[in-house]
């Protein structure tokens, strides 16, 4: 083959490559969640385990949420109610200091993310009852947050909260739970809404 050939071959291939290089660089990786969706099918991404959700510790094992039921105003409802949406449900109470802390956060996390596929579920674990719940949300300028009540503890015994508040169960649109933070929270950080919308997004 002659050297002006072999220019020719070389000359093309090159050129090829350079195409390659330049389609490869112009195509861009998928959202962040979507990754987290593909890497887990039950939502458990260990970099969204991070700031103030470093301590939500992710379900080993299969768990789906009780169908025990507590109060809303004059109705009885069950966490089944809330298929077809993921739900954060939050056990809080009147003596318990860093639950009332947290409902703010919560409050505005619902503000933020609350649609019709995703719902905050604070539940007040309150042998007082909804009555005096009702006051101290009110007192905190609660404004998004719905009064759910469970003041015999048979919800919060059930999932296994009742001895420790406040504690916080996130569950996906299935009631499957994905997992759970015990204490307090700032669910209305970067971190928390990071965790919530994979959930969402991924459901």
């Amino acid at each position: 083959m002659s050297p002006r050939l072999w220019l020719f071959v070389w000359g093309g291939i090159g050129t090829l490559l350079l195409g390659y290089v330049v389609i490869a660089a112009s195509i861009k990786p998928g959202p962040q969640v979507s990754s987290a969706c593909k890497a887990s099918a039950k939502y458990r991404h260990p970099s969204l385990i991070t700031g103030e959700m470093a301590d939500f510790v992710y379900a080993t094992n299969k768990r789906s949420a009780p169908a025990v039921e507590f109060q809303y105003e004059d109705q009885t409802l069950s966490l089944a109610d809330f298929r077809r949406k993921a739900v954060l449900v939050n056990f809080w109470a009147t003596w318990c200091a860093p639950c009332l802390k947290e409902l703010p956060s919560l409050d505005a996390l619902q503000g933020l993310e609350g649609s019709a596929k995703f719902e905050v579920v604070a539940i007040a674990a309150d042998p007082k009852g909804p009555e005096a719940a009702e006051q101290f949300l009110e007192k905190l300028n609660i404004k998004n947050l719905k009064l759910y009540a469970d003041p015999r503890l048979r919800l919060a015994s059930a999932i296994g909260g009742a001895n420790v508040l406040p504690v916080s169960i996130l569950y996906d649109r299935n009631g499957e739970e994905i997992g759970r933070l015990t204490g307090e929270a700032d669910w209305a950080s970067s971190d928390a809404r990071r965790l919530v919308t994979n959930v969402i997004n991924c459901s």
